[in-house]
């Protein structure tokens, strides 16, 4: 009998993946629900998306536009199809007092949200690595970081993008050689080239890369202001690099049957950097292409090989397996496992409910009990998966 094991995945899947709109390029109310209905009635595919708090154009936002578009983001957000503020949107003015107001609203409104991801050069970004960003500088004028954290932000995107495919799992070679594309080779090995810098820069704690060397999903990030969250990042294997391949119509590539099969084959974990309102057309060659690609992972998710999330419920998935604390026990002969905490690097150490251990799953080759203080919680005993070890899983997705 050997030791039970945690399973990075939730049995039986094979990868886990979220779609991450950013709501640029989503200029009104009606394309918004174009790309919604597609998405979720046509398609059939939960994503995340975001929206812009303001917008100096007056274009599809929460606080600029009309009572239209302020009911439709509440009510999303509300339903879970939003899930990120994109920055505090397009304002050049940005100042604290704007922050606050928009907070005040979404408190008001119960619009609880835990993500924040950061829109090109808005001043109110949270950005590290580049000039602009002021939300964590609290010497300045557009400083909010702090409001945010009081109102319940728990993820930050700060513009940083791996095209390593599946991440939480050991970077090896074949991490870099599955960035080569025969279709594409000047393109692919030109990314492929760059990212090998990136990574010998990780190992020289160049703190810009620092996710390679690890092939981290997120971690603990101190902000500039010495407040910690969660910062995550985002994934782009575009041949011709993220800041081309960020449109519906280059989808199809980083969802393509060939990626989802080096996803499953890595065992990782995905969260897909796009923008689904940019260059929406389900209808052009490239368009038609991403509809495929699409049609093509929800069977894979209806087959239970690739679990679809949102980003918000992959990311506490993952930081509650990663923070989780057991230990493993004989107990007349028949093997129990012992949830002990879970020690969040944020929020301590704390006893988790049955419902934030849904879906981990341990190898095991013994039919085990799986005890919460004290307590036995239900468990389904798996068959083989494709590595040929059994396993036990904490209710199930």
């Amino acid at each position: 009998m050997f030791s039970p094991k945690l399973r990075l995945i939730p049995y039986p899947y094979r990868a886990a993946l979220a779609i991450t709109s950013d709501i640029d390029c989503t200029d009104s109310i009606d394309k918004y629900r174009a790309v919604h209905n597609f998405m979720d009635n046509e398609i059939g595919i939960k994503y995340s998306n975001t929206f812009f708090p303001y917008h100096d154009q007056h274009e599809f936002s929460l606080l600029s536009a009309g009572d239209k578009e302020k009911e439709l983001i509440v009510e999303h957000i509300k339903r879970g199809y939003i899930e990120g503020i994109h920055s505090f949107g397009e304002m050049k003015c940005f100042k604290r007092e704007d922050a606050q107001k928009a907070i005040n609203f979404l408190v008001k409104n119960d619009c609880n949200l835990k993500m924040w991801i950061d829109h090109a050069d808005a001043a109110s970004n949270l950005c590290k690595y580049r000039y602009y960003g002021k939300g964590d500088l609290d010497q300045e004028k557009e400083y909010h970081l702090d409001l945010l954290i009081d109102y319940g932000i728990r993820y930050v995107w700060t513009e940083r993008l791996t095209n390593i495919i599946g991440q939480e799992t050991r970077l090896t070679p074949n991490h870099l050689l599955q960035l080569f594309d025969r279709n594409y080779r000047k393109s692919s090995l030109k990314e492929l080239s760059k990212t090998t810098v990136k990574i010998a820069l990780s190992f020289f704690g160049y703190p810009k890369y620092s996710y390679f060397a690890r092939n981290r999903l997120f971690y603990a990030a101190k902000m500039k202001d010495d407040n910690y969250l969660y910062e995550f990042i985002r994934f782009n294997n575009h041949y011709s690099g993220a800041a081309v391949g960020d449109t519906f119509e280059d989808l199809w590539y980083l969802i393509s049957e060939k990626t989802l099969k080096k996803l499953m084959h890595n065992n990782g974990f995905c969260i897909v950097y796009t923008h689904l309102g940019k260059k929406f057309n389900f209808k052009s060659e490239n368009g038609k292409k991403t509809v495929d690609a699409l049609n093509n992972l929800k069977r894979l998710s209806d087959k239970k090989e690739v679990l679809i999330l949102t980003a918000k419920n992959l990311l506490d998935y993952a930081v509650r397996l990663k923070s989780l604390k057991w230990s493993y026990r004989l107990e007349n002969g028949e093997p129990e496992i012992d949830i002990i905490s879970i020690d969040d690097e944020l929020n301590g150490s704390y006893l988790p409910s049955p419902s934030e251990l849904e879906g981990i799953t341990f190898y095991t080759d013994a039919k085990a009990k799986v005890l919460l203080n004290s307590k036995k919680l239900d468990v389904t005993n798996n068959s083989p998966d494709h590595t040929g070890r059994r396993s036990i899983t904490i209710s199930s997705y």
